[in-house]
C-alpha cells in the first residue's frame, strides 16, 4: 500500500497529513539509480517528520495519513502539471531513473502513488464533515538546517496561502515559548502548498503547513519535545471559536 493510515476512527476533529514521510522506493525502480546513502538524505524524504506525525496522532487522538513512498518517485505535494512532480535533478543530485520517462510511466506513478495518497486524505476529511465544527488540517514537513550555504535560523516555519488562522496563532504561541518561527519561511505557502490548497483551502477549513528543522527532530528526544509542545498548542488552538467555521474565499 502506498499510504499508511493511523487512528482512522480517532476522536479529535484534527487531521494530520505527511506526504514526505518515507524514503521507500519499490525494488522495480532500481532506487532510481541512487545509492543507499543518497536515499537517506533529505532529497528522498522529510527526515524526522514521520515520527513526529505518529506521536502527534497518538497524543491528540487524531487520524493521520503518511505516504509510504519517496517524493523522488513522485511528489504528492505537487500538482500534476507542476515542475518537480517527478524530479530529474534535486539539490545537485541527478535522478537517472526519472529522466526520459514516457507518458505511460508518468501516468503509472500518478495512479499508484499520487492519486491514492490524496484519495486517502479526502476520505479522512470527508469522515470529519459529519462533526459540528470544521476540522483542523495540519500538513507535517521538515526542512534542512542549511541550504546553498545559508544556515536557516528558524526552528520551525509555518506555511500558509489564503488562510492564516492557524499559522498566525501558532506562530505567536511558539514565539512566546522562545522559538524562532518563520512566517512562510523557509518556503512560501503561496508556491509550495498543493496539499493544503487541495485539502484545506478548497474546503474552507483552518489549515497550515508545519515545517520543523531537521536537526530538531532527527533524534528521539527532539521528536518527543516537538510532539509534546505541538500537541499542547494544537489542543489550545482547536478550542478557539475562530477555528470552528468554514471560511469561504
Amino acid at each position: 500500500m502506498p499510504i499508511e493510515i493511523l487512528n482512522k476512527n480517532a476522536k479529535a476533529n484534527i487531521i494530520l497529513i505527511s506526504e514526505h514521510a518515507s524514503n521507500y522506493i519499490p525494488d522495480e525502480f532500481n532506487s532510481l539509480g541512487l545509492s543507499d546513502a543518497q536515499l537517506e538524505l533529505h532529497i528522498a524524504w522529510d527526515i524526522g517528520i514521520a515520527d513526529v506525525t505518529r506521536k502527534l496522532s497518538e497524543i491528540l487522538d487524531a487520524p493521520a495519513i503518511l505516504a509510504r513512498f519517496s517524493r523522488l518517485l513522485i511528489d504528492a505535494n505537487r500538482a500534476l502539471d507542476q515542475d518537480g512532480l517527478i524530479p530529474s535533478h534535486t539539490d545537485k543530485h541527478k535522478i537517472d531513473g526519472n529522466i526520459g520517462l514516457s507518458q505511460a510511466q508518468i501516468a503509472n506513478r500518478i495512479e499508484r502513488f499520487h492519486k491514492p495518497f490524496h484519495d486517502g486524505a479526502n476520505s479522512l476529511i470527508n469522515a470529519r464533515l459529519k462533526g459540528d465544527h470544521a476540522p483542523l488540517v495540519l500538513n507535517m514537513h521538515s526542512f534542512t538546517p542549511q541550504m546553498n550555504g545559508f544556515r536557516r535560523p528558524w526552528h520551525s516555519g509555518l506555511l500558509w496561502n489564503k488562510d492564516d488562522r492557524i499559522a498566525k496563532t501558532l506562530k505567536e504561541r511558539l514565539d512566546n515559548r522562545g522559538f524562532n518561527v518563520g512566517d512562510n519561511e523557509p518556503y512560501t505557502g503561496q508556491e509550495l502548498n498543493y496539499t493544503m490548497n487541495t485539502h484545506g483551502t478548497r474546503h474552507g477549513f483552518p489549515h497550515v503547513n508545519i515545517e520543523i528543522r531537521q536537526d530538531e527532530i532527527d533524534h528521539a528526544a527532539g521528536v518527543e519535545k516537538w510532539s509534546t509542545l505541538l500537541a499542547e498548542e494544537i489542543k489550545a488552538i482547536r478550542a478557539l471559536p475562530e477555528m470552528s467555521y468554514i471560511k469561504h474565499y
